[in-house]
């Protein structure tokens, strides 16, 4: 247990009291796997560490490696170091991998899932997330019976049926043939606001089964009108008028910006750190945000890498967007070497990341939201309804 815990030191706060022990390359060789990109060398390091150190465990490294692999679209290497973690561990890392190989190599993803499915050593809740992975996974697949199967009991041992669980509960029954009674609860889901495209196409078959000669588009139009009414409301209530701070940080280039910078300009600001699986996690969406505001000038985006807990922050955020495919623009807020705070964040009052900001083109703060809004789709349309009435 000792030697984990130097190791854990040792990959994220730098090399110091091990140092009695190991060589100048053996030191190199832990540095490393907080730098490289390529997952094929990770995997030569880890696997020389696990043999120099067999007694101790490196499940929480291996997670690491596998998410590597999974970024670079590697199912094989993802799926093999996945099931090099110990059995009891793997609930902890199975919904994070499965989801991302769910992407680009749905059969992989199957397998993983059932293997979880038989794993014994699962408690009864970890089983009910295992049966939701799986629905999912042969909803992609077009499979809706199993699908609906898997989902039916998830959803009948769930002690809290969250709405989003109950919508795609009822959606999959609809698929599955049961639309009488799915209908309603699929027209809640688009008043709701959890309702995709694929859910509003189904409320659509089931409104023309249920009501044949309506007219299903004009149904839907409307109900999807009286949600974005209301849900546009309900955003602008949380509507501010706050002065920002004039912060200031640096781009990737080393040129110092300020939000005078930006004057008359909306200005998204987004605090995150590579540590934060929340931060993480929200950047794919906040990438597709990005994407629908490209062609607009008077909107810009400042993402915002802060807290930093590695000896090189910008290298460390560089490497991230890197290797997940990331194109955002990246400023770098780190401590002052005489105060240790960030400054940027700390002007903010920032209590815990991710954080964000919308600035209109005043200055004033607008709108704040703090954590993780999920799904991607859900976070795009907040964020883009708060740009807008921020105008």
């Amino acid at each position: 247990m000792k030697k984990i815990l130097m190791f854990i030191a040792i990959l994220f706060t730098g090399y110091s009291g091990y140092s009695q022990q190991a060589e100048p390359a053996y030191k190199a060789s832990l540095d490393s796997l907080k730098i490289f990109i390529d997952p094929l060398k990770k995997e030569a390091i880890l696997e020389r560490l696990v043999k120099a150190h067999p007694g101790d465990s490196f499940d929480q490294y291996r997670a690491i490696l596998v998410d590597n692999f999974v970024v670079t679209k590697n199912s094989a290497k993802a799926l093999f170091h996945f099931n090099k973690i110990v059995e009891t561990a793997r609930i902890m890392y199975v919904g994070s991998v499965a989801t991302g190989i769910m992407a680009f190599d749905l059969k992989a993803a199957e397998t993983l899932i059932e293997q979880e499915l038989a794993n014994s050593t699962n408690a009864p809740e970890d089983r009910q997330f295992v049966l939701h992975l799986y629905s999912q996974v042969m909803d992609k697949q077009g499979d809706y019976k199993k699908a609906f199967a898997a989902i039916k009991a998830c959803y009948e041992q769930a002690v809290r049926k969250p709405a989003r669980l109950t919508a795609e509960y009822y959606y999959l029954m609809s698929k599955t043939g049961g639309y009488k009674e799915a209908f309603p609860e699929l027209e809640k889901a688009v008043l709701a606001g959890l309702a995709d495209d694929n859910y509003k196409a189904e409320l659509k078959s089931a409104y023309a089964k249920v009501n044949p000669g309506k007219d299903s588009n004009a149904y839907l139009a409307a109900l999807t009108n009286q949600f974005e009414e209301k849900y546009k409301t309900t955003i602008a209530a949380k509507m501010l008028d706050e002065q920002a701070p004039n912060f200031k940080v640096t781009d990737i280039k080393g040129k110092t910006v300020s939000l005078s910078d930006f004057k008359g300009k909306i200005v998204v600001l987004d605090f995150w750190a590579t540590w934060c699986g929340p931060c993480k996690k929200s950047l794919p969406a906040m990438q597709m945000l990005v994407k629908k505001y490209k062609n607009d000038p008077n909107v810009k985006f400042l993402f915002i890498h802060t807290w930093e807990t590695v000896k090189d922050p910008k290298s460390d955020a560089v490497n991230y967007l890197l290797t997940h495919n990331l194109d955002l623009p990246l400023y770098m807020d780190v401590k002052d070497p005489v105060t240790k705070a960030n400054p940027a964040v700390s002007s903010f009052g920032v209590k815990g990341i991710p954080a964000k900001f919308i600035i209109d083109g005043n200055g004033k703060i607008r709108f704040k939201e703090s954590g993780l809004v999920w799904p991607d789709e859900a976070a795009v349309k907040e964020l883009s309804t708060m740009v807008e009435l921020s105008r």
